[in-house]
Parts: C-alpha cells; structure tokens; sequence
C-alpha cells in the first residue's frame, strides 16, 4: 500500500505543476480549447497507468510531453491536415485578451506574449514546437529531444536557427 501511496503523491504533483503548461502546448498546437482539455485528460490518463504498471521513468515531465504531442499528432491524422493559417483565422477572436483590473504591466505582457506565440507559429514547422518548447514551457533541450524523437545537438540546432529566424524576421 506504501508505493501505491507514493505513486499517488507522484501523479498528484505531476498533475498540479504541469497541467496549465500541457494546455498551453496542446492549445498552441490545436487551436481548439475543448480538444486540448480532452487530450491533456487523456495523457494524464496514460501517465497514471503507466505508473499504476511500475513503468521505469526517468522523467515524468517529458513522458507527460511525449504522450501529449503523440495524441495531438493523433487527433491531425484523424482530423486531416488543417493549416496553421486557417486554424489562426478561425480562432483569433477566441484567443482576444481579456482586459480587467490588471495591471497595465500585466496587459502589456499578456500582449507581448501573445504576439511571441503569433510569431513562433508562423516559423516553419521544424522550429516551431522546439522554439515553444524551449522558450514558452522552459523546457530543456534533452527534455524536448525525448519528447519529438531527436537528438539533443539536433533539438539545439533547431531552438538556434529558429531564433536566428525570428531575429531576421522582426528585428525593428
């Protein structure tokens, strides 16, 4: 009973510290707030069961990650292909900022913020869901190459040369 109590703690801390990153990043990637919120339960669901089986993990946090990204790659091929652009069209005045009682620090960085994540999704593909991964979710690049199926020196490649673009791109 004594491990099950420690794999309870475990998934418990693992669900509290990582569950609005993991929305985040389905999010970013979907577009969709009710598919996100289905796929982060349905990781979770994943995560606990491996645990519950003494699967030997190393790093629950990029497991996490893994199994998400597997499932919103999932949920595209069932979907079919749907462009970036198309889905930030249809999207853009769900994802508006909501202005209350903030601070105008606060607003300033939600739309500086905003305008970050307009721009890593409009870099190709390759650079994208490592640049977010770094820079939004303050991944490191060995978590991130065990969550796309790469190499650590190609993940830093890409976080690289994804910046680089950036720069290129909006340097004023």
């Amino acid at each position: 009973m004594k491990q099950q109590d420690k794999i309870t703690k475990e998934f418990t801390d693992l669900y509290n510290s990582q569950t609005d990153a993991l929305f985040r990043y389905c999010f970013f990637r979907m577009s969709d707030r009710e598919q996100a919120k289905d796929i982060i339960q349905e990781a979770f669901m994943r995560v606990w069961d491996m645990l519950r089986k003494d699967v030997e993990v190393n790093n629950l946090r990029a497991l996490l990650f893994k199994v998400t990204s597997n499932l919103v790659i999932d949920w595209y091929r069932k979907k079919k292909a749907i462009s970036l652009d198309s889905m930030m069209e249809t999207n853009e005045g769900d994802q508006g900022l909501q202005i209350s009682d903030e601070s105008f620090e606060q607003i300033e960085i939600q739309s500086e913020g905003k305008i970050l994540l307009t721009k890593i999704q409009k870099l190709d593909s390759t650079y994208q869901q490592v640049v977010y991964l770094r820079f939004v979710e303050d991944l490191s690049p060995k978590e991130i190459a065990s969550i796309v199926n790469l190499s650590v020196n190609v993940v830093s490649v890409r976080i690289n040369r994804g910046i680089e673009i950036l720069k290129k791109k909006y340097e004023k």
